[in-house]
């Protein structure tokens, strides 16, 4: 049977959302906005709501269903692939790509970008043509998928990567999923070091990732650029 709707988007969450949440949602959704068909809603509506529910709720069935909604999202035309060569993996999860992904695109298992926004250009003599940004935004990590996510404090950041500050001593190659209020990325740990920092005696480090993709919020007026 072919997938005609988005049980995600009916139910207001996010491909990675946890049960408590679906469950939150679909009861904010029943009740508070008046879906029901005993509170006003439409009986169809009702049905879709519960279609969805039913699904995301039982692991099993959510399992399949993620597997054939990520298909159909990069499902595309492979013909002018070099032959016998494959998209990589979505770094964070593995997940199968079956074409090259276009920007803005998102894992459908980890929601993770599959390609930068932008591609940044270098001056002839290797420095970047744009500078590092001071922030101390808040930013959720993940060194392994799936799995509970870690809190972090950005320091600063480019197109190319970022530095954050936590408390956990990451090996240097480990492959993060990044969240912020800045941006969504994938990247790989190239460095590490101890500060001074300290809270409630428990050490804090910096750590240095470069970017697999990275997906911004809002990049006008962020960076500027300069040619060689």
């Amino acid at each position: 049977m072919k997938e005609r709707r988005n049980y995600y988007r009916i139910l207001q969450v996010q491909p990675d959302a946890q049960p408590e949440i679906i469950q939150g949602s679909y009861r904010a959704l029943m009740k508070e906005l008046q879906r029901h068909p005993d509170l006003g809603g439409s009986t169809e509506g009702a049905v879709l709501l519960n279609e969805a529910y039913a699904t995301l709720m039982d692991p099993e069935k959510r399992a399949a269903y993620d597997d054939r909604m990520f298909q159909k999202s990069i499902a595309g035309d492979t013909r002018f692939m070099p032959k016998g060569s494959t998209p990589p993996p979505c770094p964070v999860c593995g997940a199968k790509v079956s074409r090259p992904p276009k920007s803005g695109e998102f894992c459908m298992y980890c929601h993770t970008p599959l390609r930068s926004d932008h591609d940044i250009e270098v001056v002839d003599d290797g420095r970047r043509t744009v500078s590092r940004m001071k922030s101390s935004a808040p930013l959720e990590y993940h060194p392994a998928w799936p799995g509970t996510p870690r809190q972090g404090r950005m320091l600063d950041f480019s197109p190319k990567g970022l530095r954050f500050l936590c408390h956990e001593e990451l090996t240097a190659g480990t492959v993060l999923k990044i969240s912020s209020p800045l941006l969504e990325a994938s990247g790989a740990v190239t460095n590490l070091s101890e500060v001074a920092e300290t809270t409630e005696g428990r050490k804090s480090y910096a750590v240095g990732v470069r970017f697999l993709a990275v997906h911004f919020a809002d990049t006008r007026g962020t960076f500027f650029s300069t040619s060689a």
